[in-house]
């Protein structure tokens, strides 16, 4: 199925359908300047030498670029070689989706409702790269998307690929579950150049790092 849809009805922002869509295009083009940037940020999450099998992506407020992080590096690390799957685990504002223009029927909150693995219900976005949306938020998915089943179904994935990125929520949500989101390999945190401020950024930088999360990193991004 061709990953790239018109079907971009209730997007979460202004711009048209045909713009999200060649923005997001963009993301998987190495030779452009935001996939160098990308390509770059692959690198360094790589030159960790630490296991980076599973990596939440987060960030201090809505806006700053989680989602698209998240598909640059996957592209970024499709592209090398790697096998990436990208989940959406944003329940309260569910965005991965509209960057391919398609609809939200199925994903996250389907597998965590039923004996299916993830991989059923995500989509390829590019060679080595799969993409899961939340799927439908109905009462009672966020407290399956905040239990242990939520790392059983990404331990489960993960099996069939070198790197799964969570796209999930903010970081005062990740600090109030500190033992659900520590389940995983490590914490990328995602501030804007423009919109973030340095003591907000700096502020929880320590309080991740207070937490006890294995935190890889900041990502200063230019991009949302």
């Amino acid at each position: 199925m061709n990953p790239w849809t018109n079907a971009a009805s209730g997007a979460a922002d202004t711009r048209s359908a045909e713009e999200q869509l060649a923005r997001t295009r963009r993301l998987f083009a190495p030779d452009s300047r935001i996939g160098r940037s990308f390509g770059a940020l692959a690198e360094n999450l790589d030159a960790l030498k630490r296991p980076t099998g599973s990596v939440v992506v987060t960030g201090p407020e809505s806006g700053v670029g989680r989602s698209t992080v998240c598909l640059g590096l996957g592209a970024a690390l499709a592209a090398a070689g790697k096998k990436v799957a990208i989940v959406d685990c944003n329940l309260e504002r569910p965005h991965l989706h509209h960057l391919f223009g398609r609809p939200n029927f199925t994903g996250l909150t389907s597998a965590l409702g039923s004996d299916r693995v993830l991989e059923s219900y995500g989509f390829e976005a590019a060679p080595n790269l799969q993409v899961v949306p939340t799927g439908p938020v109905l009462p009672g998915s966020r407290a399956l998307a905040d239990s242990p089943k939520l790392v059983e179904a990404v331990r489960v994935l993960g099996e069939k690929r070198d790197v799964v990125l969570l796209d999930a929520p903010v970081a005062s949500e990740v600090l109030a579950a500190p033992n659900l989101w520590g389940s995983f390999d490590g914490v990328l945190l995602v501030v804007h150049a423009s919109r973030t401020p340095k003591g907000v950024a700096r502020g929880f930088t320590d309080a991740l790092l207070d937490a006890r999360l294995n935190l890889f990193g900041v990502v200063l991004n230019g991009h949302v």
